[in-house]
């Protein structure tokens, strides 16, 4: 069971190196991958509703779900896997990332989250994570946009470091 990690110790603790990747290495991202696709309507789009969570549970620790707020000048957390957060230091469900993570982090972040809603399309994404109190740790992420019922968007993705066993 995961520790309470309480609020943010140091918002500016979270950094990143990053670029973009054309598609995942990571064998928990490409079943992400595959998971997505199959879940695929004719329309193109992957409705939250058809992601069952008891089909993800080799994944889940990594797993993450945002939605944007604030007509997309911000997104919130509304599930993190328990690896994630214990790797980073803190709570970020129910969280926005302009708490989570510094100014210029967090702007990208929502930049390109909202990109890969506009497109529609998986986007993947690979490079250095620093946590609260940890040191540089390889990582791959990818981003797969799914809709509510409601016609929302949101993310579903997965956060693994490169060197964690499959």
């Amino acid at each position: 069971m995961l520790t309470d990690l309480g609020p943010p110790a140091a918002v500016s603790a979270v950094d990143y190196e990053v670029s973009e990747a054309e598609a995942p290495l990571h064998p928990k991202n490409l079943f992400l991958l595959d998971y997505w696709r199959s879940k695929m309507g004719r329309d193109s789009i992957v409705m939250r509703a058809s992601i069952d969570p008891a089909e993800l549970k080799k994944v889940l620790g990594g797993l993450f779900i945002v939605e944007p707020v604030d007509q997309g000048k911000d997104l919130l957390y509304r599930l993190v896997g328990s690896q994630n957060e214990r790797r980073l230091g803190m709570r970020y469900m129910g969280r926005r990332f302009t708490e989570c993570y510094s100014p210029e982090m967090a702007a990208d972040q929502i930049a390109f989250h909202n990109r890969v809603f506009q497109s529609g399309t998986p986007a993947f994404l690979r490079g250095r994570l620093l946590g609260i109190d940890l040191e540089y740790v390889q990582f791959e992420a990818s981003y797969l946009p799914i809709m509510r019922h409601d016609g929302l968007h949101q993310m579903l993705g997965g956060m693994y470091d490169m060197a964690e066993p499959t």
